[in-house]
């Protein structure tokens, strides 16, 4: 991730965390992230292997809430992916833990067998802490209500506990920035335009089609890790795209990697970058990826065009064990900043401007679509499980990024990503109503739904009322439509919003 080194500062003394702790009104609570990896019997195929990441926090005695995914990673499935909540009860003895989770949300490819796309992964399990590492043995029900899955399959499980940086809604206070601020590491978020060149013709599942590129949007994040490997600064990633074609509608992947950059002395704007991700990735009958497994290797270049903002470009390969091999150019736009991790070594080369405080809000709801037109015909309506995240970028103005996948309506698979900006009226503080609107451009696709090449713009009206200042319920209305495929139809929504803040450098 090209962000240009600052020299390093010597840091400042630093209370222990027991005063800090004490002294600042800020929450440094603990973040459980997790993969699981499991083999689901699907009724008219083979096994499918499917690997999970989650994200929980506590949020009241020994109950843990956050989000997950899932993705197809072997098996004939490749294009699978599920998303939505997970809650988790967990009971402590030393370094034994004891753990009972429930998953809902939505989950599908192009097959049949998920029905609606309702999903839901009730689990038990077992693990021992090594440090700030989780490995355990569990088993879990996979269930589809409304289609034909209902497996029961041990898993495994390997996770990582460390520290989280919270503040109340409005902000912590500002002794915090020089507590933490040789804390911070450097990160970057960028939105991604992609081709993918198909290296061998047709990708599709049985072998037709002249094979045209293979168009995508979507994001990434980076954020530095400690140390240099001769001279290049190492950085992790992870990446979310969905397809912009018609001949691949539904197309999606899930990557994470690592990556190096370098910046010369004498060309400090300048960065190279190498990386490499594995991960999920398909599109059912569509695009054959067989089981699901992708590896990605790039190269590429950065210009940084001011403290904030950069553009990159990027090319490299793409595999996966079906006939989907391809040569990949990419265009990145990026926003560079700095985010506090209360568990990094200290120091680290000090942020480039001003630690702050950054107000961000996350949602879960359920919206409804009344008309989504069919391939085989008909435009029945279709339920969405939708995750949502914001980042304020003024007293009303925010950045909005959202994902909604199919939990009824009999389009399992369907799912939309989009972006955009959002406005509310009035101020968190003031509790009570807040009305706004929002405008989005994403891509969708899958389910057997009709989107053409999967481009479609989002406009909605929100009404939000604060119950508390972190804690909020949103209604939304508003209509979607796609560039191509006929789709224009109004939808509702109703969801549960959770207001709070981040200590970061812009």
């Amino acid at each position: 991730m090209p962000i240009v080194d600052a020299p390093p500062v010597p840091p400042p003394p630093a209370p222990p965390a027991a005063t800090l702790q004490m002294a600042l009104p800020v929450a440094v609570s603990q973040l459980d992230v997790a993969f699981t990896a499991e083999k689901v019997t699907v009724a008219d195929g083979p096994q499918m292997g499917m690997v999970g990441l989650h994200a929980l926090r506590p949020v009241a005695g020994n109950w843990w809430l956050g989000p997950s995914v899932f993705g197809a990673v072997s098996g004939d499935r490749g294009g699978f992916f599920g998303w939505g909540l997970s809650a988790a009860y967990r009971w402590r003895h030393g370094d034994w833990s004891a753990e009972a989770g429930l998953f809902a949300g939505g989950g599908g490819g192009s097959p049949g067998w998920v029905g609606g796309g309702l999903m839901l992964r009730p689990s038990l399990a077992v693990a021992r802490d090594f440090g700030p590492l989780r490995l355990g043995l569990g088993v879990a029900q996979l269930r589809f209500p409304s289609g034909t899955v209902n497996a029961r399959q041990p898993f495994a499980t390997l996770g990582w506990t460390g520290d989280a940086l919270f503040g109340p809604p409005g902000g912590g206070p500002p002794e915090a920035t020089a507590a933490w601020g040789d804390r911070a590491w450097p990160t970057e978020t960028a939105a991604t335009f992609g081709q993918y060149r198909l290296r061998h013709g047709s990708a599709r599942r049985d072998g037709t089609g002249s094979g045209p590129p293979l168009r995508v949007a979507g994001f990434v994040v980076r954020r530095d890790v400690p140390g240099r490997v001769a001279g290049w600064q190492p950085y992790g990633l992870l990446g979310a795209a969905g397809s912009l074609s018609a001949e691949y509608a539904g197309y999606a992947e899930l990557l994470g990697g690592l990556g190096l950059r370098y910046t010369p002395a004498s060309a400090s704007a300048w960065t190279l970058q190498a990386e490499a991700a594995v991960g999920s990735g398909g599109a059912g009958t569509a695009l054959d990826t067989a089981g699901g497994a992708l590896q990605k290797i790039s190269l590429g270049l950065s210009w940084q065009a001011s403290r904030q903002l950069a553009v990159a470009a990027q090319a490299g390969i793409v595999d996966s064990r079906g006939r989907f091999k391809a040569h990949e150019a990419r265009f990145e736009l990026a926003w560079r900043g700095w985010d506090v991790v209360p568990g990094a070594p200290r120091g680290l080369p000090g942020p480039d401007a001003a630690l702050a405080w950054q107000t961000w809000a996350a949602g879960a709801s359920w919206a409804h679509y009344t008309q989504m037109p069919r391939d085989a015909g008909g435009a029945a309506g279709l339920g969405l499980v939708v995750l949502k995240l914001e980042r304020e970028i003024g007293p009303q103005w925010r950045l909005v990024g959202a994902a909604g996948i199919a939990a009824s309506g009999a389009a399992g698979g369907y799912a939309a990503g989009h972006l955009g900006l959002g406005w509310l009226a009035g101020t968190p503080q003031g509790g009570g109503w807040r009305f706004g609107a929002e405008a989005t451009l994403g891509a969708a696709g899958g389910g057997a739904v009709r989107v053409g090449d999967g481009l479609f713009g989002q406009v909605q009206g929100v009404a939000r009322y604060a119950f508390t200042p972190a804690w909020s319920l949103q209604a939304d209305a508003g209509w979607m439509r796609t560039r191509q495929g006929g789709m224009s139809t109004p939808f509702v929504g109703l969801g549960s919003v959770v207001t709070f803040s981040r200590l970061q450098a812009p």
